[in-house]
């Protein structure tokens, strides 16, 4: 999972999903056997994986020979890849916890 997701990021997505939760820069995925949880939402196969960008260079990335998709294929995990004109992700839901980010006053600039 994370691989097809890292590909995506370094192939220029502008945003992606998993089964209908947002990535963020803050998103934790995690594995326990079949089930995977995103943004702390369980999920079982079949997983759908959603992207926005340029549909033939994400396509290609997942595509080239000896990548992300002929490695799950070898390891007998079905892996199928569609593109569409439109594409919609839903908008991150979580809590955003920022440790050292803090919010600028408005004023004249020093």
């Amino acid at each position: 999972m994370l691989k097809v997701i890292n590909e995506l990021w370094a192939a220029g997505a502008e945003a992606i999903s998993i089964n209908e939760q947002r990535l963020v820069v803050g998103t934790e995925i995690r594995c326990a056997g079949p089930t995977i949880s995103v943004n702390n939402a369980k999920y079982t196969p079949p997983y759908e994986i959603r992207a926005i960008g340029d549909p033939k260079t994400l396509e290609a990335s997942l595509k080239m020979r000896g990548g992300v998709i002929e490695t799950l294929q070898f390891w007998g995990i079905q892996a199928t890849v569609k593109t569409q004109n439109t594409v919609k992700i839903p908008a991150f839901k979580g809590p955003h916890k920022y440790q050292f980010a803090k919010p600028v006053k408005e004023g004249p600039a020093k």
